[in-house]
């Protein structure tokens, strides 16, 4: 262990709403409490934080000369020596830019026990990494008490619109279980800002599916309309090829809302047939979208039967749904911020005393 609270440079994006940013925010202001932290991030996203909370940690800068150690979430290292990357992928073969990025630090950060046996089965030295998983801000993300019932009930979608979410499958599966006279309605927060002219209509239209079906279209929204929406919902669902992580099942999760997803990839660590309800595999197939450039790999293919089966069945079985609703709140808690922090410092001071 190291005499004092480790000296820290983080290298991250603190601007937007992406994935990568609230990862950045969130680790960064965790992390303060247990270590002596300096951020770096690019001078067009500094400027647009520089504003707000954040401004001290920001306006330290970075350690002169380098800090005990640097974690990279986003960007370069400051060297390539007691550097660690958090890499995030999805498919089962690292692509070139991913490798380069391994390259370019010491150890390998991975947030989920499949990503670590994913780089493994890549080439990696299993001692060089190391299980740090993200979180999720539970001190916000919390169920509410609702001021009544609602007429229909709500399975809510969160996530960019892209082939690895199996959106269309989604929609397929809902408009063939669920007939236009039942209660109940598929509410997709599925824009994707990635993509220039990105219609979700326009998707929604192009998979043949109609909204006489009650499927709701959202908006881009801010965090606070965000965390509302997943505590208007019933059942959250996700049936993903794969993710790295999977931040929106563990904020839906942490407001009191099991989670549909598939039996697959890193949300295996914090979801399971007990807090949620896991679909399964059909196949694995070749990872391909073109739209984002992924085109090696497998990733999973997801039973759009079994799905409709689950999805019906969290809508007939109230009592099992709220039951599962409750541990995924209590199960959520594993996984805040500050517990991805303290384990980050455990790792760092391994490192550092070895």
């Amino acid at each position: 262990m190291t005499a004092q609270r480790p000296r820290i440079d983080v290298v991250g994006i603190l601007a937007g709403t992406t994935g990568w940013a609230t990862h950045s925010l969130e680790f960064a202001r965790a992390l303060q409490p247990h270590a002596q932290v300096a951020f770096r991030t690019r001078k067009k996203h500094a400027a647009k934080c520089l504003l707000g909370r954040d401004a001290p940690m920001l306006l330290r800068g970075i350690f002169h000369p380098p800090g005990d150690f640097c974690v990279v979430i986003a960007g370069k290292p400051l060297s390539p020596k007691r550097s660690s990357r958090w890499i995030v992928w999805e498919t089962t073969e690292l692509p070139p830019a991913q490798r380069e990025a391994c390259a370019a630090v010491e150890y390998l950060w991975t947030p989920s026990r499949w990503g670590r046996d994913n780089l493994i089965a890549n080439g990696y030295a299993a001692q060089g990494i190391a299980v740090v998983a993200e979180g999720v801000a539970t001190h916000f993300y919390s169920p509410a008490v609702r001021s009544s019932a609602r007429p229909r009930f709500r399975f809510l979608m969160v996530g960019k619109w892209e082939a690895r979410k199996f959106c269309d499958g989604l929609l397929r599966a809902f408009s063939r279980e669920f007939k236009p006279d039942e209660p109940v309605e598929l509410y997709l927060q599925a824009h994707n800002p990635y993509v220039p002219g990105f219609s979700l209509a326009q998707r929604v239209a192009a998979t043949g599916v109609s909204n006489e079906h009650a499927i709701v279209l959202g908006a881009p929204c801010g965090l606070v309309a965000l965390r509302d929406l997943y505590r208007s919902a019933d059942c959250f669902v996700l049936p993903t090829r794969a993710e790295g992580w999977g931040l929106p099942i563990l904020e839906a999760m942490a407001c009191g809302v099991p989670a549909i997803v598939t039996r697959y990839s890193a949300p295996l660590d914090y979801v399971s047939d007990s807090n949620g309800y896991l679909i399964d595999v059909a196949r694995m197939v070749e990872a391909r979208d073109d739209e984002f450039g992924v085109n090696s790999g497998l990733w999973a293919e997801p039973d759009e039967a079994h799905l409709r089966h689950l999805m019906r069945q969290a809508f007939e079985h109230q009592d099992e749904r709220l039951a599962k609703g409750r541990l995924a709140t209590h199960d959520a808690q594993a996984f805040s911020w500050d517990a991805a922090a303290r384990k980050a410092v455990q790792t760092i001071e391994q490192v550092l005393s070895a």
